[in-house]
């Protein structure tokens, strides 16, 4: 798998780094990061389930599943923790239509890969209500919010590298307008604030 196919929370920890230690317990980052936490929780749950499977096998070597099954298992609990929490775009009699926090971060990262001498490394996205918005506090992740003029507030925040000998200014605030205007155009749902931090240099 090459890394920059490694899937991952939008914190930047690796999934498969929390399943391989789900049996230790939570780092210092982890438990204060609440998309590490909510990880923990849903695939600890996994880690029960294949422990169970692991002990039927060894009574019945019948019940050993066939090659593939183990990697199909963790590609969909791969998907699921992944996804964040969901905004709500339209709600009609016909039914909902969201968008999880997984498919957005995806959408700011083609974005910021639209401009020259940026490389968007991790993306963290703040969903906050109204009322949220007002009090401070953040909009409980997983849960689902109403996109609305009055909310949910996004706030982006987009950990990049730079080439050297461009100018950071002039670069991230082509990269703030670009994600600005991805946003609205791909998923009919204001941008909100969008923060860049530049965290590194790379070679060209």
């Amino acid at each position: 798998m090459a890394i920059d196919d490694i899937p991952r929370l939008g914190c930047g920890r690796s999934i498969d780094r929390i399943w391989a230690t789900i049996d230790r317990p939570p780092t210092a980052h982890e438990e204060k990061c609440g998309q590490c936490q909510t990880a923990r929780t849903q695939l600890r749950g996994l880690s029960e389930a294949t422990r169970s499977l692991r002990e039927s096998d060894l009574h019945n070597p019948a019940l050993k599943p066939r090659p593939g099954v183990k990697n199909a298992i963790m590609d969909v609990a791969r998907a699921e923790v992944r996804q964040g929490s969901r905004i709500l775009l339209r709600s009609a009699d016909t039914g909902i239509t969201e968008i999880s926090e997984q498919a957005l971060s995806s959408l700011i990262r083609s974005a910021a890969a639209a401009i020259p001498g940026v490389h968007p490394r991790r993306c963290r996205i703040e969903i906050r209500a109204a009322a949220a918005s007002l009090a401070g506090e953040d909009h409980p992740a997983g849960t689902t919010v109403m996109a609305t003029d009055a909310g949910p507030r996004l706030i982006v925040n987009l950990r990049v590298a730079a080439a050297p000998g461009i100018v950071i200014p002039l670069a991230a605030e082509a990269l703030r307008h670009e994600i600005s205007s991805a946003i609205p155009a791909g998923v009919g749902i204001g941008a909100g604030t969008v923060n860049i931090i530049v965290e590194d240099l790379y070679d060209v």
